[in-house]
């Protein structure tokens, strides 16, 4: 058996030092304190280099500005040690949106793909980059079973392959595929070795790297069933009162665990798609015969001491995570940021008996290793050929919708994910009032616009820090992009298509005060875990203090106890005073909201599941009203009736003579969103 020991070479000098250099390797030991709890004398008797990755679905400007760089950390680190490397994603390799989009571009992606079609871009980049297999995320199927199959599978005509489909698995031990027809098809049977996988899913599967059989395992978040479109798929344990069994969902890998080590696999990598990295923490501790557990979903930037971040970025939890298994032993969890920023980096040393070894860790090797964007070459990697091809492809698709432009803005608008998932921002604000303002020239008596942050998945702007610094960070408002003859400022279609990709519908309809509240206590719920409920609105005002224990909502979420939000204001009305509804509970409110919510996602529950129901009104389509004619007729180029197509006409009637001005603020100055823990309660001044 062999030990990995081949020193990695650490460029030190020019300006992209900062993306390889391991700074100071003053706080290494510290990264490893619990590594004396684990002393063994002995050497590595194997030594594997897993490379991992997740959660490319946020901004396509960041993707496909990093996965050039990334491919050649990827071919870099893969040749120094050719035979012990693993790479695997968690998931979410795929959203809807622009790049998801472009890959059904006849025209440019045929000739790339061999037959285009959406997400198939997504796939061909991991293809590229040697990808060996991938967990199960949400937005994996946010199109439905359907389209995931059309994705993964290969595609044959007149007898020939046309396109290849994914040349890996994706894993989920945890998800039934055989109940859904569009996937019972792709069902592969546990344990098969990865070679066969290929475009197939399965629970678990093994694989051979430098002689030693390395298992691989998938999970998947109950969450999901709330959160995407999981047709026929059964994903076990169900949600228990709305939150995640731990116990059930354990004791349900850990099945599959003991189905690998009965097989004589004694090195086991569970890819774990669970939103919360506290959830993998908790499985990491309940788990036997589990040695890495890959995180996925909630895009946590692990790093140790002697990492060197991207301008602006912080860890927020050493990499590995390091603890004991329910049986004693060293188990780790990993986790990057998302959208290729990052590659994931962990030298594992084994000993004899299949246990990892924590004192031989080596924090300069492992790691999040940062991938340059717009710099392809950045430190002397050269990138993956293929990969290059396929993301220029993307881009020239792309920057077709990058020339159309509705409006301008003087400032950065904050779309960045723990932003709109945890406060105020400027892009929630003016999306919210972009959703009022439509609802309202269809129907004037709408009053409130609530929309969730999780629903805005990039930011519009530029994070620009000057060569060789990572603290001094500005936030620009749009650059100009010459090529597709857009000014600075502009907010393109682009844009928009990134930031709202799901282009949600907007519906209209009354709430009670009494739900209105529950509505926004269900909201801030969850803030400590950057869930995408958090809400982001218009016409309204509120206070809540994250530090207080959670509302108890009814049943049927029509009305919660008092909780978090503190106050709440519509207009002059003061809805909610000390955490009591105030005046009659059951008076109402028109609110604008997005169909997904309205109908149950990410757990909203508003009391009206379809259009006809519960005095639910579906909004006037664009071409259907008075408005669209003459004046804005063929300008917008949207859907109608959705966020993008509501936003485009706020921009065009406000912001096109007039740029957009009001910078985003620290939660300590936000006044719409008042978090209590960062400033005190002004609402109902």
């Amino acid at each position: 058996m062999t030990v990995i020991d081949t020193p990695v070479t650490h460029p030190t000098t020019g300006p992209t030092r900062r993306l390889f250099a391991r700074l100071a390797l003053g706080l290494a030991a510290a990264s490893l304190t619990g590594a004396a709890a684990f002393a063994q004398d002995a050497a590595p008797a194997y030594t594997l280099q897993l490379l991992h990755f997740s959660d490319v679905d946020g901004s396509d400007t960041t993707a496909l500005g990093s996965v050039a760089h990334f491919s050649g950390l990827v071919q870099r680190f893969r040749a120094e040690h050719p035979q012990h490397t693993l790479l695997v994603s968690t998931g979410d390799n795929v959203i809807p949106g622009p790049r998801f989009n472009a890959a059904d571009n006849q025209g440019t992606m045929r000739a790339l793909l061999g037959r285009e079609g959406v997400g198939r871009g997504d796939i061909a980049l991991m293809n590229a980059l040697g990808v060996q297999a991938s967990g199960l995320g949400n937005h994996d199927l946010d199109l439905g079973t359907g389209t995931f199959r059309e994705m993964i599978a290969p595609q044959v005509s007149g007898g020939a392959v046309v396109w290849p489909g994914a040349r890996f698995p994706y894993l989920s031990y945890n998800t039934d595929f055989s109940r859904d027809a569009n996937t019972r098809g792709l069902v592969a049977p546990n344990g098969r070795p990865l070679q066969e996988l290929n475009g197939k899913v399965a629970g678990w599967t093994r694989v051979d790297v430098g002689g030693q059989m390395i298992g691989v395992i998938g999970a998947s978040s109950p969450v999901f069933k709330a959160i995407t479109s999981t047709g026929d798929l059964v994903i076990d344990p169900p949600l228990r009162g709305g939150e995640v069994d731990i116990d059930g969902l354990a004791a349900r890998i850990q099945a599959g665990v003991d189905e690998m080590t009965g097989a004589g696999i004694d090195k086991i990598v569970l890819l774990a798609h669970m939103q919360s990295i506290e959830v993998e923490k908790a499985l990491a501790a309940r788990l036997r015969g589990v040695d890495i557990i890959v995180a996925g979903g909630s895009n946590t930037l692990m790093a140790d001491a002697d990492d060197a971040l991207r301008p602006g970025d912080r860890a927020a939890e050493t990499y590995p995570y390091l603890t004991r298994s329910a049986s004693g032993e060293p188990v780790v969890v990993v986790n990057t940021d998302a959208d290729y920023k990052y590659l994931g980096r962990f030298i594992a040393p084994f000993d004899a008996r299949g246990v990892l070894m924590p004192q031989h860790f080596d924090s300069r090797l492992s790691g999040a290793w940062a991938a340059a964007q717009g710099d392809d070459t950045a430190g002397g990697v050269t990138p993956i050929a293929p990969v290059v091809q396929i993301r220029d492809g993307l881009r020239r698709v792309i920057n077709a919708s990058d020339g159309v432009f509705y409006g301008y803005s003087r400032v950065f608008l904050e779309g960045r994910r723990q932003a709109v998932r945890t406060e105020e921002t400027n892009l929630g604000n003016l999306s919210a009032d972009a959703n009022l303002a439509y609802a309202r020239d269809i129907d004037p008596t709408v009053q409130v616009s609530l929309k969730n942050g999780g629903g805005i998945r990039a930011e519009v702007g530029a994070v620009v820090a000057p060569p060789g610094s990572t603290s001094d960070v500005r936030f620009e408002p749009p650059p100009a992009n010459p090529d597709a003859k857009r000014p600075a400022g502009a907010v393109s279609r682009l844009m928009l298509e990134a930031a709202f990709k799901f282009d949600n519908k907007l519906w209209v309809f009354d709430v009670s005060a009494a739900r209105l509240h529950a509505l926004l206590e269900f909201g801030v719920a969850d803030v400590e875990n950057v869930g995408g409920r958090f809400p982001q609105v218009g016409g309204l005002r509120f206070s809540f203090d994250p530090q207080a224990p959670k509302g108890t909502l009814a049943a049927d979420g029509s009305s919660t106890t008092p909780g978090r939000v503190r106050s709440l204001k519509v207009g002059d009305d003061v809805v909610v005073r000390d955490g009591v509804v105030q005046g009659d509970p059951n008076r109402s409110f028109r609110l604008v909201t997005l169909n997904f919510l309205a109908t149950g996602g990410d757990g909203y529950r508003f009391g009206a599941t379809s259009p006809q129901g519960d005095g639910l009104a579906r909004l006037l389509k664009l071409e259907s009203h008075p408005r669209a004619g003459a004046a804005l007729g063929g300008q917008v180029g949207l859907p109608p009736g959705g966020e993008q197509d509501a936003l485009a006409e706020y921009l065009l009637q406000r912001h096109r003579d007039t740029p957009y001005a009001e910078a985003d603020t620290p939660a300590e100055q936000d006044t719409r969103i008042q978090n209590l823990s960062r400033r005190a309660d002004t609402v109902l001044q």
